[in-house]
């Protein structure tokens, strides 16, 4: 028979989502939907899960293709400087394209931070081959960067922003000055105008994205407030205020759980319904205050007790319920008795050592296709009957009339 001892594990204090976390909320900007409804499940879950790296590939593949269609055309100078400047621009891609896939696929972690490389390569490398392209080409790399700034604005946060239009505003100017001495266009009151009219837009294009930025941090921040608060009026639906313990209806949809799995004979339970003994007379001696810490130093002890898989509940004043999982009537006795012992050596205030709170143990195992009400009555019955046979003890439902473990048993 499975020894509950070495089952038992010391509890961390009590964790609000434990047992039960609540659905969470996020707000997201993605293609997801479009993904999930056109694709098969699958499908559309290896293309989410690879989403920055799809990206990142496809701004690596969209860059050679630029250049070998307008090196191709005419439409850049593919000399020597500009062949190695854009060799040096597509290595830095293919690192990020790397680094991208590892992250998606081993450290989670790792995605948020590689936004603004992402970005910031994306939007330098347009700027960049901007310098060494003809006037409708350069015009339209430079329109691009305006426009994934804006993209970036949902990403990242508003300083990671101005970064990024501070480091492509300079590498614009330094592409004019490129520009001019590489002499594909001489003509220098064209560039600085185009120049001028690029300066004016990035700056308009960074408030918008920074505004943007703004509001999706303000939505975000409002959507963290929300899971609390929600969190909040879950626990007060499910939990007890003074102890932290599951409440009764919570104890009762737990049971119809267990049973269910009880009845496909996927796990059995035992419950122990726990009961202070005289405990009006704490509240009398020392005051409600301290009855009230009492009750909380006995809610730690029974979480301290029970396995992590287990249940505990109060159900009133101070009458508590334990649910065990996959346990028999032998491992339900040794927990109630090193619960009861527990408490009993509970310090109830220092100025009377000799003041102990006893509790009476009530055990039931569950029988198949037995109504949770009956499990409940019968384990009631057995803690009545611990209270009748002197209290300080534990009994089991089944034979509550002849058979009960003495206050020495388990000693």
């Amino acid at each position: 028979m499975r020894r509950v001892t070495k089952g038992i594990q010391r509890l961390p204090r009590l964790d609000t989502t434990a047992r039960s976390p609540s659905r969470r909320i996020t707000v997201t900007l993605s293609v997801e939907p479009f993904v999930a409804t056109a694709l098969p499940h699958h499908v559309a879950h290896a293309l989410t899960r690879l989403r920055r790296s799809l990206l990142t590939g496809a701004g690596v593949v969209a860059f050679v293709v630029l250049w070998w269609v307008g090196s191709t055309s005419g439409r850049l100078d593919s000399s020597g400087s500009a062949f190695g400047l854009a060799i040096a621009v597509l290595g830095v891609g293919l690192v990020l394209l790397v680094l991208s896939i590892v992250a998606d696929f081993r450290l989670r972690d790792m995605t948020a931070s590689l936004g603004l490389p992402v970005t910031l390569w994306a939007s330098v490398g347009c700027v960049t081959t901007a310098a060494f392209g003809s006037a409708p080409l350069r015009l339209a790399l430079l329109a691009v960067t305006l426009l994934g700034l804006n993209f970036a604005a949902l990403h990242l946060t508003r300083s990671r922003l101005r970064l990024i239009a501070v480091l492509t505003w300079v590498t614009a100017s330094l592409g004019l000055v490129v520009h001019v001495e590489s002499g594909i266009n001489s003509d220098l009151p064209d560039e600085f105008i185009i120049w001028s009219c690029y300066s004016l837009l990035l700056l308009i294009a960074l408030f918008v994205a920074d505004q943007i930025a703004e509001l999706r941090e303000a939505l975000t921040g409002r959507t963290k407030e929300l899971e609390r608060a929600l969190t909040r009026v879950r626990d007060m639906a499910m939990r007890d205020d003074l102890t932290g313990l599951y409440n009764r209806r919570q104890l009762m949809e737990y049971l119809h759980r267990q049973k269910a799995l009880a009845d496909r004979g996927t796990l059995a339970f035992a419950l122990c319904y726990v009961d202070l003994d005289h405990f009006k007379r704490v509240n009398d001696l020392f005051g409600h205050k301290q009855g009230d810490e009492v009750l909380r130093a006995f809610a730690e002890i029974a979480r301290k007790v029970v396995r992590e898989e287990d249940f505990v509940a109060r159900i009133g004043g101070e009458e508590f319920v334990l649910v065990l999982t996959n346990a028999t009537l032998a491992d339900a006795v040794q927990v109630s008795n090193r619960l009861r012992r527990q408490t009993q050596l509970m310090m109830i205030d220092p100025k009377a050592p000799d003041f102990a709170v006893t509790a009476s143990v009530g055990v039931a195992a569950y029988r198949a296709r037995e109504a949770v009400e009956q499990l409940m009555s019968r384990a009631d019955t057995a803690m009545y009957a611990a209270k009748t046979q002197g209290r300080n003890r534990v009994v089991l439902a089944p034979e509550i009339e002849t058979r009960s473990i003495s206050t020495a048993a388990g000693r």
